[in-house]
């Protein structure tokens, strides 16, 4: 059997068919793979439930129809000209595009797909090191820890890049070498289709260190060059975008947001009160490393401990935590797992040729036969809101923050939208202390100061209850989605005789 030398000592290299049934190991990557795309496409809903796609297949159509990307806003009332720039724009191209093509059903294959590819991929590379079961364990806590995060946005279209990056990373670290400058091309694409590229770059270093912490005295010369020279091309190779090293501000821009962002739904600190997938995976691996002692290196423990920490404090780096963390623990897992390997020998290519065959045919089929018998409009939207807004010819609206988009996709500017770091700490704090009525009197003022005439809540939201009470304010749509309010003063003359 083959041996790796890395720092992490002799490891096995479980490589494809060495461990557990042969054949298990040639379809696992395709099970998951369907398995994640079948269920995607038929519970769809799921994907298109943000409503920050509909302003995502607008900025893409607003690239495509002026071949350029924008540097000011072009859709907000608040904000319209104000400098923005957004590092999704290829994903955003790739949405309106797929859009164009096949309605909401576009969108919804995309996503699928990139999903199902990122599974493929991440239980492909585990069963490189980890027997059959491991591997199972791992990837299926990993689709439960992302499926609140399973959304037609551009975060998932990153998750394979995401899943390859960290495995060169964490190979190259056990080999004490850097990674193949074959890689770079990766980062740049994962630069256009989302901000999350940094974290491909901060990953670097704590793995450099550690490839030169067991690399032997004499070597460490080389393979400091090698890490620095690939970390500087990597930075390099994340600043080719339209906006050249701006794209990198953007997450700093994010986190200047303060405690702004973690009262934005997918930002917010996980919830303990409730108990979850991510506390049983979370207390299961704490249970099973306490019961087996199993070990670490130091450096994989702190960034694991910091990849934790962040997704104690935003719950959206679950992502990161189930797609990137198996590859942390993969080469001491293996170690800890060696006795009670069964080698077995390796299946064929023929086999694994066939397996993607099957698996090509039966998402093509499903999402054929899916597309023409269901309906993929995203649900939850505030529709019926929206045209009762249009009858009244309505100005400026102040709108719930999670139907700004949905407001840009049907042309209307709105207060605010999910482009939070345009709008800023100050202004998205100053809306949602004023909507929950954490201060009366500058809902008042904000109503007036922004020359609001209607107004686009959720149900429950406590604006609501003082607007059906206000003077000058009546209540002329609700329903389980939204309810709109209309200054007076702004609504049509009634003809005579008309009914109230």
């Amino acid at each position: 059997m083959l041996v790796r030398n890395s720092g992490l000592g002799t490891s096995p290299a479980f490589g494809s068919g060495e461990l557990g049934f042969n054949a298990l190991r040639v379809w696992l990557p395709f099970v998951f793979a369907l398995t994640a795309y079948l269920n995607l496409l038929v519970n769809n809903g799921r994907l298109l439930i943000d409503h920050d796609i509909y302003w995502h297949v607008v900025v893409g159509q607003w690239i495509i129809d002026h071949r350029a990307v924008p540097h000011q806003d072009p859709f907000s009332s608040t904000m319209l000209g104000g400098h923005w720039i957004t590092s999704e724009w290829l994903s955003e191209v790739l949405y309106y595009l797929a859009f164009r093509l096949a309605g909401w059903a576009g969108p919804v294959v995309l996503a699928a797909l990139a999903l199902a590819l990122t599974f493929y991929l991440l239980t492909r590379l585990l069963l490189k090191r980890l027997p059959n079961l491991a591997v199972m364990i791992l990837v299926g806590a990993a689709m439960a820890l992302t499926a609140p995060h399973m959304l037609a946005r551009p975060h998932v279209l990153v998750f394979p890049l995401m899943v390859l990056w960290a495995s060169a990373v964490v190979d190259a670290a056990e080999e004490q070498r850097a990674p193949s400058l074959a890689y770079l091309p990766l980062m740049t694409l994962w630069a256009n289709l989302h901000g999350s590229f940094t974290f491909g770059l901060a990953l670097l270093a704590p793995f450099a260190l550690e490839a030169l912490w067991s690399a032997d005295a004499q070597a460490r010369r080389g393979v400091f060059i090698q890490w620095f020279r690939f970390g500087v091309l990597a930075t390099v190779a994340a600043c080719i975008t339209p906006y050249g090293p701006e794209s990198m501000e953007v997450l700093f821009r994010l986190f200047r947001l303060g405690d702004a962002l973690s009262k934005i739904n997918e930002w917010a600190p996980m919830d303990f009160a409730s108990f979850g997938s991510f506390q049983i995976c979370l207390i299961g691996a704490l249970a099973y490393m306490l019961y087996t002692g199993l070990k670490l290196p130091p450096f994989r423990i702190i960034v694991l401990l910091a990849v934790v920490y962040q997704t104690f404090m935003h719950r959206r780096y679950v992502d990161i935590l189930a797609l990137v963390a198996p590859f942390f623990i993969a080469g001491p897992l293996s170690l800890h797992l060696v006795s009670a390997a069964i080698l077995r020998k390796g299946e064929t290519p023929a086999g694994s040729r066939r397996a993607f065959a099957v698996t090509a045919v039966l998402m093509v089929v499903s999402a054929v036969v899916l597309a023409m018998k269901t309906d993929f409009t995203p649900p939850l939207t505030p529709r019926q809101a929206v045209d009762k807004m249009r009858s009244l010819s309505t100005g400026r609206v102040l709108n719930e923050y999670y139907f700004g988009g949905y407001l840009i996709y049907v042309g209307i500017p709105p207060f605010i939208d999910g482009r939070a770091e345009l709008y800023g700490r100050d202004f998205i704090n100053r809306f949602l202390n004023a909507c929950g009525l954490a201060d009366v009197a500058d809902f008042v003022r904000l109503l007036d100061e922004y020359k609001i005439e209607t107004t686009l809540f959720r149900p429950g939201t406590a604006a609501i209850g003082l607007l059906d009470r206000l003077d000058g304010w009546e209540r002329v749509y609700s329903d389980d989605i939204a309810v709109v309010h209309h200054r007076r003063s702004a609504l049509p003359e009634k003809a005579p005789g008309a009914a109230h």
